[in-house]
C-alpha cells in the first residue's frame, strides 16, 4: 500500500536532515498580579530558529494554556516543516491545579461583567456566578505587569504582539478589541462566546470608531458549522462589524469551519488562525 504523500514528506525531511526551526526552549514562571491578587503559571516558548525580519519575535499570547499548551507547543513544528509561518513566540497563560480552578479562572478573568440574563447565568459554570466580571483587571494584568515582563527579558517584538482566545478567551479578546485595540496587533479569535449578557459586548463592538482598530495588521474569526444558533449570531455580528469598519481582504479573516461543532473546531481554527496571523513569506 502506498504511503500518503503527507507522511513521505515528513519522511524525506528526517531523512535528509532539513533543519526545522519549531519549539525551541521554554521557560515556566509564577507571577502574582497586583491587580487582581491571583498567581499565575505562565509558559513562554521561544523558537529554535532566528527570527524571520531581525533579533526579535512576533509573539501570541495564549489564554486557556492549561488544556491547551500541549497541542499549541507541537503546531510551531509542523507549520515549520510546510515554512507556513515564520516563526513566532508563545507566551501561555494558566493557573495551579485542577479543572476546577481553570473553569473558575476562566469566568472570573474572561467575562466583562456580571451575567443578568437566563441564558448566560444558565451557560455560566454555576460556582464561578458570584465571581465573574473581572476581564477588567485582567486586562489591567496582561498590559501594566505580565507584558512588560516578557518583552523586558525575552527577544519578542512589541510592535508584533498578538492574542489568542477561544470560546470565553474569545469572549475576552473582542472586549480588548472594543475597549483596549491598540494592546495587541494580531488577534486569533475562535468560537467567540459573544452570547454573553445578550450581545452587550458585540453591540458595543458594533459602535466603536474604527479609528481605534488602525493599528491591528491582522483577525483571524471562525465559528463551526455545527455550533448553536447563538455562538453563529455573535460570529455574525463580529463578521459584519469588522467588515463596516474597513478590516477585510488581507487584514482579516472569517471562517465557517465545515462539519465542527464547538470543540471540534477549535484544533482547526488554531492551526488556520495561527497560519493567518503569522504566514510565511
Amino acid at each position: 500500500m502506498k504511503k500518503p504523500i503527507f507522511w513521505l514528506g515528513i519522511l524525506s525531511v528526517v531523512a535528509l536532515g532539513t533543519p526545522c526551526n519549531g519549539q525551541g526552549t521554554s521557560r515556566r514562571f509564577d507571577l502574582q498580579s497586583k491587580a487582581n491578587g491571583v498567581k499565575y503559571t505562565i509558559e513562554i516558548v521561544l523558537p529554535s530558529g532566528p527570527a524571520a525580519n531581525g533579533p526579535k519575535y512576533p509573539v501570541i499570547y495564549c489564554t486557556d494554556w492549561f488544556v491547551l499548551s500541549d497541542y499549541l507547543k507541537t503546531l510551531p513544528k509542523l507549520l515549520d516543516m510546510g515554512r507556513l509561518t515564520e516563526p513566532f513566540a508563545f507566551v501561555g497563560i494558566s493557573v495551579q491545579g485542577n479543572m476546577d480552578d481553570w473553569s473558575m479562572m476562566r469566568y472570573r478573568d474572561f467575562t466583562p461583567a456580571r451575567p443578568k440574563d437566563d441564558y448566560s447565568k444558565q451557560h455560566t459554570y454555576a460556582k464561578a456566578l458570584d465571581i465573574t466580571g473581572g476581564a477588567e483587571r485582567f486586562v489591567t494584568f496582561l498590559k501594566d505587569e505580565l507584558i512588560p515582563h516578557i518583552e523586558s527579558a525575552y527577544p519578542v517584538d512589541p510592535s508584533r504582539r498578538g492574542f489568542l482566545g477561544y470560546s470565553l478567551g474569545s469572549l475576552l479578546g473582542a472586549y480588548i478589541l472594543t475597549k483596549d485595540p491598540q494592546l495587541f496587533q494580531y488577534y486569533l479569535i475562535g468560537s467567540p462566546s459573544m452570547w454573553y449578557s445578550e450581545y452587550t459586548l458585540a453591540f458595543e463592538f458594533e459602535k466603536a470608531p474604527a479609528k481605534g482598530l488602525e493599528s491591528v495588521k491582522r483577525i483571524y474569526l471562525s465559528v463551526g458549522d455545527e455550533e448553536s444558533w447563538e455562538m453563529f449570531k455573535g460570529f455574525g455580528i463580529l463578521r459584519d462589524a469588522l467588515k463596516e469598519k474597513g478590516l477585510e481582504g488581507p487584514r482579516a479573516k472569517a471562517e465557517i469551519i465545515r462539519d465542527a461543532g464547538h470543540v471540534g473546531a477549535m484544533p482547526i481554527a488554531l492551526y488556520n488562525g495561527l497560519r493567518f496571523l503569522f504566514r510565511g513569506k
